[in-house]
């Protein structure tokens, strides 16, 4: 169990995941970073921002390509651009 400092209360994360396709590239001179950038990264952005703490959120798109996990409908979500999307 990981504890928030000074709070001593437990540290909760979400999770989002979706798949499609992204771009990669190494941004900056300085201090370069690796980024990924596109609509994939955007909707499992909305994913976690959506989700439960505690709790992994993933899109339609992920869970059908892991049939054999036992994933749990959560009625779904308000995607900027693209409506509502099961999750």
């Amino acid at each position: 169990e990981v504890l928030v400092p000074r709070q001593n209360t437990p540290v909760q994360i979400r999770i989002g995941v979706h798949t499609g396709d992204v771009t990669t590239g190494v941004v900056g001179h300085k201090m370069p970073r690796f980024c990924l950038f596109g609509d994939t990264v955007n909707v499992a952005s909305r994913m976690e921002s959506t989700g439960k703490a505690g709790h992994i959120q993933a899109s339609e798109a992920t869970r059908d390509l892991l049939p054999q996990e036992d994933w749990v409908a959560t009625g779904g979500v308000e995607v900027k651009g693209k409506g509502t999307m099961k999750t």
